[in-house]
C-alpha cells in the first residue's frame, strides 16, 4: 500500500514542478518583453499602449501558478483535511503539521506572485488610457517598474517548492503501530530466536542418591 502511494505521488510532484517552473520562466520572459516609456505613444491627454507579449505572458504565468497550487493542494488532501481515515500522515504527527504550514506558506507566496503578475499584465495591456498629472502642467503615462515580473517569478518558484514539500509530507504513509504492538494474524514477523531444550530432571533430595544402587554381591560368600 505504501509503495502504491509513493508511486502515485511522483507524477503529481512532476506535474506541480513543471507548472511552477513554467510559470517562473514566463515571468522572466515577460520582464524582458515589458513596455518601456519609449514604447508608449502620447495622443493629447491619452496614452496609447501598443500590443506586446508581456501581457499574455503574465496572464499565462498567473494561470499556470494557480493550477500548480490547486493540483498540489488536492494531492495533499486539502492540507490534510480531505485525507481518508488511516491514510497519509497521522493527524497528530509533526510531519502533518509541517506539511500544513508549508501548504499555507505556498499559497501566501502564490497570492503575492499573482498580484505582481496581475499588476504587470494590467499595465502592459494594449489600449488607450488617460495620462496622469504629476504637477500643474506635467502629464505622464504609467509604466510598470523594472523587476516586478522578476519578483513574481521568484515567488512562483518558492511557492512551487513549498507546495511540493507539502504534498510529499501530507501524502507520506503513516507508520503503522510500534515495535512492541501486536499485529493482526498473518502480519507478525517470524521469530528469529532459537529455542534450546534442556533436560528436565526430577528434583532430588540432598540426602538421597540420584540413582538406585544395586545390592552389593560379595565374591567371598560360602557356597551352598
Amino acid at each position: 500500500m505504501a509503495s502504491m502511494e509513493a508511486a502515485a505521488t511522483v507524477p503529481l510532484i512532476v506535474v506541480v514542478g513543471l507548472l511552477g517552473v513554467t510559470s517562473a520562466v514566463l515571468g522572466f520572459i515577460a520582464e524582458a518583453k515589458k513596455l518601456t516609456p519609449d514604447d508608449i505613444h502620447v495622443s493629447g491627454r491619452d496614452c496609447v499602449y501598443p500590443a506586446n507579449a508581456a501581457h499574455a505572458l503574465a496572464v499565462g504565468a498567473m494561470l499556470l501558478l494557480a493550477v500548480a497550487q490547486v493540483v498540489a493542494s488536492v494531492a495533499g488532501g486539502c492540507c490534510g483535511c480531505c485525507r481518508p481515515a488511516g491514510g497519509g500522515a497521522s493527524k497528530k504527527s509533526t510531519r502533518r503539521v509541517v506539511g500544513v504550514v508549508a501548504s499555507v506558506l505556498s499559497w501566501i507566496m502564490a497570492v503575492i506572485a499573482g498580484v505582481f503578475y496581475w499588476r504587470g499584465a494590467e499595465l502592459n495591456a494594449p489600449g488607450t488610457r488617460g495620462a496622469t498629472f504629476a504637477g500643474s502642467f506635467y502629464e505622464k503615462c504609467l509604466v510598470i517598474r523594472g523587476g516586478v515580473f522578476v519578483r513574481a517569478a521568484v515567488l512562483s518558484l518558492v511557492a512551487t517548492s513549498l507546495a511540493i514539500k507539502s504534498c510529499v509530507l501530507l501524502r507520506a504513509p503513516a507508520v503503522e503501530g510500534g515495535a512492541g504492538e501486536p499485529k493482526p494474524d498473518g502480519q507478525n514477523p517470524p521469530e528469529t530466536g532459537v529455542a534450546v531444550g534442556l533436560p528436565q530432571w526430577p528434583a532430588q533430595g540432598y540426602g538421597q542418591a540420584p540413582y538406585p544402587q544395586p545390592a552389593a554381591q560379595g565374591y567371598d560368600q560360602a557356597r551352598v
